[in-house]
């Protein structure tokens, strides 16, 4: 059994949280133990870490936006989501990042299960009665592989999207592409109280990893860490580039929501598993042509 570390954080600020798996993986030598990030934090938009938000989001989101150092789209982040990150040094991590995936989220799958909600697992996310129920980043991070994702227990789409750049009617298609392809655990069942979603994840971790898994304190040096993490990060992440979905965004592995000027009208297309679901083609002052 590898002894590990459970790292109850509570309620962090947005930059607190994203700095404090950062801060851990950078104070971590080869042979540190690992370590279970367990934390929440108020309503945030979080950009991957190429990602533009001048390219992604509206010009004055109602929310903070802050900066990952891990891969991944844009997401929503709340105190109605449980976040979860492990951080372990790469020598006890698969040795191909491909299949971080497979092997992190294996403890999340079956404390949903546990709780009666029959997930699976797709690409980097879970998925549940056809849709989206958590997504996950990754990135080597130091000496260390981390490994993101979420419980969420609601989800507001409709604050979500409008935070998201585009035309009002690309927002208010977003809302129905989000309707289609995410959900969240309030629509299947009662959301657990935390104490209990804690333990049993932390039991299911424990057991798939063989850890013995044990309450833990961030030191010195990881407290030192974070402090300088946080101190550097980019709160507005505001920076020039490209959309990461041209004209759109990712709704998830299967679909996505994009509008694009062409010959001097306005196209917009929400695809849903693969398929097109809604297309409408307008001339620029959104008159249906």
């Amino acid at each position: 059994m590898t002894a590990a570390r459970l790292i109850d954080a509570g309620l962090l600020t947005p930059q607190r949280l994203h700095a404090s798996y950062a801060g851990i993986a950078q104070a971590a030598t080869p042979a540190a133990a690992p370590v279970l990030l367990w934390a929440r934090a108020p309503a945030h938009l979080c950009l991957g870490q190429s990602q533009s938000a001048a390219c992604e989001l509206v010009a004055s989101p109602a929310v903070p936006v802050v900066r990952r150092l891990l891969g991944g789209g844009t997401v929503w982040i709340d105190e109605q989501q449980q976040v979860y990150v492990f951080i372990v040094p790469l020598c006890r991590a698969p040795r191909r990042p491909a299949e971080w995936a497979a092997w992190w989220l294996r403890p999340a799958i079956t404390t949903f299960r546990t709780f009666g909600l029959d997930v699976e697992q797709r690409g980097e996310d879970l998925w549940l009665g056809g849709r989206k129920i958590a997504g996950s980043g990754s990135a080597t991070i130091g000496a260390c592989a981390v490994f993101a994702s979420s419980f969420l227990l609601r989800f507001p789409r409709e604050r979500f999207a409008g935070c998201v750049a585009g035309s009002a009617g690309f927002r208010e298609w977003l809302d129905a592409g989000l309707a289609a392809t995410l959900t969240d655990w309030a629509a299947h069942a009662l959301p657990p109280a935390e104490a209990e979603l804690r333990a049993r994840f932390a039991a299911a971790a424990a057991a798939a990893f063989g850890w013995t898994l044990r309450a833990g304190v961030l030191t010195a040096a990881e407290t030192a860490a974070i402090a300088a993490e946080e101190s550097a990060s980019d709160d507005d992440a505001e920076d020039a580039g490209r959309r990461s979905v041209p004209g759109g965004i990712k709704l998830n592995r299967e679909s996505r929501l994009v509008e694009h000027r062409r010959d001097g009208c306005l196209v917009r297309e929400l695809v849903v598993r693969g398929m097109v679901a809604r297309r409408a083609v307008m001339n620029l002052d959104q008159e249906l042509r």
